[in-house]
């Protein structure tokens, strides 16, 4: 698997957020409806607020059980990092410094992505000295033209274990 390992200051994830289930396979329709209500000009100002790594618009979800089973619930966030402090009326996670695993995909969308979290959990995890500790899990998304396929990172925060 593709990943670097970055030690990040503190930062925070500014944007706009709604619960959906969880979907292993192919789009989330909650997700894509969620998508659809988030209007130019809101896009605008959450671009306009990035200013720290990873840049751009992000997809973060903060899971709300321990299950990541088909159908759990998450809080899902189309957001961005900023390090800024005021950032108006927008819903906001305060993210402390701390460790990163950001993993690398490409392929067909968004299965290549998807196929992210279950490979750190049976492949990187269990053969590195870190741990998958709580806090949101940040993702990019870079579609290609014609929007099939693309790239992406998968940012999970991480604790070295002893």
């Amino acid at each position: 698997m593709r990943h670097r390992i970055v030690d990040k200051e503190s930062f925070a994830l500014v944007g706009y957020r709604t619960t959906v289930p969880v979907v292993h396979e192919g789009p989330n329709p909650a997700i894509v409806e969620f998508e659809k209500s988030i209007d130019g000009d809101a896009r605008a100002l959450l671009l306009s607020l990035s200013n720290t790594e990873p840049a751009g618009p992000l997809a973060v979800t903060v899971r709300l059980a321990e299950s990541r089973s088909e159908g759990a619930q998450v809080e899902y966030w189309r957001a961005v990092a900023t390090a800024s402090a005021n950032c108006g009326d927008l819903a906001r996670i305060d993210v402390p410094a701390g460790l990163w695993v950001v993993f690398e995909a490409d392929g067909k969308l968004p299965e290549a992505l998807q196929h992210l979290w279950a490979d750190a959990a049976t492949e990187w995890f269990p053969a590195n000295p870190y741990e998958w500790i709580e806090g949101p899990e940040l993702l990019t998304v870079h579609p290609d033209p014609g929007g099939e396929s693309g790239t992406g990172e998968l940012w999970l925060p991480i604790a070295r274990t002893p």
